[in-house]
Order: structure tokens, then sequence, then C-alpha cells
């Protein structure tokens, strides 16, 4: 190979390699701000699931602590059945910033 070919080739490589670290920075930096907004929801529901099983037992007190927590539900099935799919939605959310790491 001759000498303009491989300093062509390696700007080329070092042109690639810059626009890879640029867009794996960009990527971090975005999946570290939706990670940022994920995490208050996280807390909600570590804090609504605690609660939930502090009174599991009781129907009547789950009902009670559900609604204190703004879940609208009329059975402990519709209470799991919400946490479930707050759960679902975070994993999802979460599975998103996976991709953008990958």
């Amino acid at each position: 190979m001759n000498q303009e070919k491989m300093t062509s080739m390696l700007n080329n490589l070092t042109q690639l390699k810059d626009e890879l670290l640029l867009k794996a920075n960009l990527g971090a930096a975005e999946a570290q701000e939706q990670l940022n907004e994920l995490q208050p929801l996280l807390d909600d529901l570590k804090e609504k699931v605690s609660k939930i099983a502090d009174v599991t037992g009781d129907s009547a007190s789950e009902l009670k602590a559900a609604a204190e927590l703004g879940i609208d539900a009329k059975s402990k099935e519709e209470i799991d059945t919400a946490l479930e799919l707050a759960g679902e939605e975070l994993k999802e959310a979460y599975g998103k910033i996976k991709s953008i790491l990958s």
C-alpha cells in the first residue's frame, strides 16, 4: 500500500473513531438524562408498593392506602394491576435507554 493510501485509510479510521466517540458521548448523555427523568417514577412506585405491602391482607386497608396513593382501584386485583402496569412502563423505558447504550 502506498503512503497516500495508508494516510487516507488512517484518516478515515480516525474520523470514524471520532464520530463514534461523539455518538457514544451523546448517547450516554441522553441515557443519563432519561435515567434522571425516570428516577422519580421509580421512587414513587417503590413507595406505593411499600405502602400497599404494609397493609397486605386487609382489603379495606389496601384500598384505602391505594386511594391515598392516587391509585383508582376497587379491588386488590386492580391495585396489583395498576402497580404491575407502572412497573412494566418503567421496564420498557429502561429498555429503551439500554438500547441507546448498546
